[in-house]
């Protein structure tokens, strides 16, 4: 293995132990989280840092990934083998929408990553129903 398939590795090894010790937030964001906009994300959790911790935590964790994928530095399909940001974008994209009337480029990277998993996966399946039709 190269040294940089060993830089790969560690860096997806540590972005596990990252997303691992927000399970608190990630099961929040997947199972709590009840907002469809920026306004019902604002009125319910405003006051509450709990939450507010735990929306910053999930999309900051994916933000990093993205970066990270898009400059070359994460293998995309160890990666997308391992996480899938799609749940998350689907609940996080209403209220990031409203946020980038302020930020527009607010958690950028982390839509971008989203669509390379769509991709990932759509290209994937072509690629099992190809080995099928062998």
């Amino acid at each position: 293995m190269s040294t940089t398939d060993n830089s790969k590795v560690n860096t997806i090894l540590d972005l596990y132990r990252i997303n691992d010790s927000h399970r608190d937030s990630r099961l929040w964001f997947l199972d709590e989280l009840d907002a469809n906009s920026y306004e019902d994300y604002h009125k319910k959790y405003s006051n509450s840092p709990v939450e507010r911790s735990h929306f910053i935590a999930v999309c900051g964790f994916f933000e990093l990934s993205g970066v990270l994928l898009n400059h070359g530095l994460v293998d995309p399909d160890l990666y997308f083998d391992i996480f899938n940001p799609s749940p998350f974008w689907h609940k996080a994209r209403p209220i990031v929408d409203g946020m980038r009337e302020k930020r527009p480029h607010i958690y950028e990277n982390f839509e971008i990553l989203n669509n390379k998993r769509q991709n990932w996966t759509k290209k994937r399946k072509e690629e099992e129903q190809g080995e099928k039709a062998v």
